[in-house]
């Protein structure tokens, strides 16, 4: 059996650098973690679909009526196809990122309605998650976030605070 000597690769992460200057329309990527916390900086209007998961969010804002079944509304029809409503969240709202729903590629994604990549958030009242106020949006909606961080907003920075004082 013959060896072979594989050859050594140097890249220069220079030559990799693009001399794209950010623009106007230019953003920074942030993906938060479980548990960062957001303050919206305006108005954010977003699909959400009456299914069981947005029902809590869904009755409080009067949207269904409260004696609807938890499990979704539907599209009237042959095919179960969730209801979707424009819901409109208002500026200095606070909400905690609960869940991150990233998939694989899958060729069904394609398909507006066949993709599932989302976050779950909680809506905060008083710094603490408001009961039943807890909803999930697809990941195209979330980009359209107008945010900032709030103050020891992520979750990370806020469980080494609570270390320190518990250690000292």
């Amino acid at each position: 059996m013959s060896k072979v000597k594989a050859k050594e690769t140097t890249i220069d992460l220079n030559k990799l650098r693009s001399d794209h200057v950010p623009g106007p329309g230019s953003r920074r990527l942030f993906i938060p973690a479980c548990g960062d916390r957001i303050v919206l900086t305006r108005d954010w209007t977003f699909t959400l679909y009456l299914e069981s998961r947005n029902m809590g969010l869904a009755k409080s804002l009067g949207l269904v009526d409260p004696k609807t079944s938890s499990w979704g509304v539907y599209e009237d029809g042959p095919s179960r196809v969730l209801k979707r409503v424009q819901v409109t969240l208002p500026a200095k709202l606070v909400l905690e990122c609960d869940r991150v729903y990233i998939r694989t590629f899958n060729k069904s994604a394609l398909k507006a309605d066949n993709d599932y990549d989302s976050i779950t958030w909680k809506i905060l009242k008083n710094g603490k998650p408001a009961t039943k106020l807890r909803f999930w949006c697809k990941l195209v909606d979330a980009c359209e976030i107008e945010y900032d961080l709030q103050f020891d907003s992520l979750y990370r920075d806020r469980v080494k605070l609570l270390k320190s004082v518990h250690e000292a």
